[in-house]
């Protein structure tokens, strides 16, 4: 016993007893996510993404965009992530359990990774302190408990594993193997996930909180003679992801990042990021409110700078003059320098990102709060110890009460993100005035055939936002299984007026004409049909029933006759043939009828 005892309070052991106590802890507080399923983007990502199934199709793996259903509109490209999915899901079969521990660990990984970057600034006692406060912080829950926030957990690990080896580098140029590992983990960073792209600016700051750069000639030239082979080589490794992502995309930023916010990429973007500001403020530092949502409206567009925004704006430039005091102010300086150098990729600021703020996000630039953390424990414990000693061990206790209460929110929250029901369920439950709560919940009620709480929902949704192609779209198609035809096109026009030439919403809008009694709109339709999806026998097989509302019998078996052709090598139901023979025999072509009469009575 007193040789474990020994072992335990030997201070070269107590480094790596915290570390294992700090990767125990954010693991507990993770564990019961490891039960979660695929929910919400998991499912097109992961469960429905043929790419994640076929570990052998490493080209498709590699080189085709981050999102299976928007191809490169969304501008996301994150090859990495896509391969280790394909690694998990060929190890588990497909089973979620794999995917969530998987992130469990990483994130135990993470948080070990944040003791050690805050050990080269504050004693170990201080450095557990911040790592703790990271390891259980609520707003972390969306990168781990939901699977694609692996992408957020794969790249902070590979941004913080090279400002360790960047800190931590010897004086003189760097070494050959420390700059080869610093650019390759500068590679799978951005590989995982595009924001990555940011750590050369977040190297500079730890330069200048650790004052191995100041700004005076001398410095500044010595830093440079250090400093320029591993910048040069992670600038060439940026080029080389840049040049490899318009290969992918086509584009740097994507054609489309938002398509259901467009206010997002109008002249309102840069207000909506000064709103955003508000809510990172108080998601770090009291994340008690938590939402898989933060559109419409939950936050509503900006219209001016005033309230709220003109409150963020405010936070931004206090952020800002924090992140330039670093060198007088080393760990709150590096502190703000950290969070706005991360937050500037996926703030909106810059440029569009799609969503207003999703709490993922926030998973690197969280790392600033752990700074903060340790920074305020360095300061007054050791103060406290010399002042007032008996007040240390509350000072501990409240430490602990704070770690208990934040690890069981967490833990609490963890069970919100079991499938996508179950997310949708509880936005609705904290956030009912989202609209795409309310959209989630008409579905539900739609399929579980409640009509009139359908109804309730949708219009409570497109009371809240109207803007959104796919809602606008799904919704058109459930007033048509209302036999509300008319109110179906207007919704099925503005959806395709917002994402003109989607397929399905092109097929839909000219069924819901020939319902509502336009018949002609309907066949015009039908020409936008064919120039979308092409020779498609159900665009042949709509116009054919079409062209017989309208009495142009000759034109609708020759549309029959082209849904038949465009079937696959013997193709062609008894049906289809049935209905060409009608439409022959109308037409005024009686022994053409009889022999596609014959046809159909043969494929019974």
């Amino acid at each position: 016993m007193k040789a474990v005892f020994d072992r335990i309070t030997d201070p070269a052991n107590r480094g790596r007893l915290v570390a294992a106590l700090v990767a125990l802890v954010a693991a507990v507080v993770y564990a019961n996510s490891v039960g979660n399923g695929f929910a919400y983007d998991d499912d097109w990502i992961v469960r429905m993404n043929a790419r994640v199934h076929d570990l052998g199709n490493q080209r498709d793996i590699w080189l085709a965009p981050y999102w299976p259903n928007y191809g490169a509109m969304l501008g996301l490209h994150r090859p990495l992530t896509i391969f280790l999915f394909a690694v998990q899901w060929a190890i588990s079969g497909g089973e979620p359990w794999l995917f969530h521990l998987v992130n469990v660990l990483l994130h135990a990984g993470v948080s070990v990774a944040v003791l050690a970057l805050l050990r080269s600034f504050v004693p170990l006692p201080a450095a557990a302190v911040g790592a703790l406060v990271f390891a259980v912080h609520p707003v972390h829950t969306e990168a781990v408990a939901n699977v694609v926030g692996q992408a957020e957990l794969t790249a902070a690990l590979a941004v913080l594993l090279a400002s360790i080896v960047w800190v931590r580098r010897p004086a003189g140029p760097l070494p050959a193997g420390r700059t080869l590992a610093l650019a390759a983990l500068y590679g799978l960073g951005m590989l995982a996930k595009e924001h990555a792209i940011v750590l050369p600016g977040l190297l500079l700051a730890l330069d200048v909180a650790t004052h191995r750069l100041r700004f005076d000639r001398a410095s500044m030239s010595l830093w440079l003679r250090e400093a320029l082979r591993p910048m040069a080589w992670m600038f060439a490794v940026s080029i080389a992801f840049l040049t490899l992502r318009l290969n992918v995309l086509g584009s740097i930023g994507g054609t489309d990042a938002g398509p259901s916010l467009p206010y997002l990429r109008e002249e309102l973007r840069v207000l909506s990021a000064f709103r955003a500001w508000v809510e990172f403020t108080r998601l770090l530092f009291l994340p008690l409110d938590l939402a898989a949502d933060y559109g419409p409206a939950v936050v509503l567009p900006v219209q001016d700078l005033g309230g709220l925004a003109l409150l963020g704006m405010l936070l931004l430039i206090g952020t800002v003059v924090l992140a330039l005091a670093t060198p007088r102010l080393p760990m709150i300086g590096v502190a703000a320098a950290w969070f706005l150098i991360s937050i500037l990729p996926v703030s909106n600021l810059l440029f569009p990102i799609g969503v207003l703020l999703a709490e993922r996000t926030l998973y690197m630039p969280s790392v600033a709060v752990a700074f903060i953390a340790a920074a305020a424990w360095h300061r007054f414990v050791p103060a406290l110890r010399t002042r007032r000693p008996r007040a240390v061990p509350l000072a501990w206790a409240v430490l602990a009460l704070l770690l208990i209460v934040a690890g069981a929110r967490t833990a609490r929250r963890n069970l919100d993100w079991a499938d996508s029901w179950t997310v949708m369920t509880a936005l609705m439950r904290d956030h009912p005035e989202s609209y795409r709560a309310q959209w989630a919940m008409a579905v539900r009620a739609m399929q579980a055939g409640r009509a009139e709480e359908a109804d309730q929902h949708w219009q409570m949704a497109y009371a809240m936002w109207n803007r959104d192609a796919q809602m606008l779209a799904e919704y058109g198609v459930y007033e048509m299984s209302r036999g509300r035809n008319r109110s179906a096109v207007h919704l099925l026009e503005r959806s395709d007026s917002m994402m003109p030439d989607h397929p399905r919403t092109v097929i839909m809008r000219a069924l819901a004409l020939r319902r509502a009694g336009m018949t002609e709109q309907a066949l015009q339709a039908t020409r936008e049909a064919f120039r979308v999806m092409g020779p498609d026998p159900r665009v042949f097989e709509f116009r054919a029933s079409v062209l017989a509302d309208l009495g142009r019998h000759a034109e609708a078996a020759g549309a029959w006759r082209a849904v038949i052709a465009n079937l696959p090598e013997g193709g062609g139901t008894a049906e289809q043939y049935r209905l060409l023979a009608d439409q022959l025999e109308a037409a005024g072509f009686p022994d053409r009828a009889a022999a596609a009469r014959d046809t159909a009575a043969l494929r019974e």
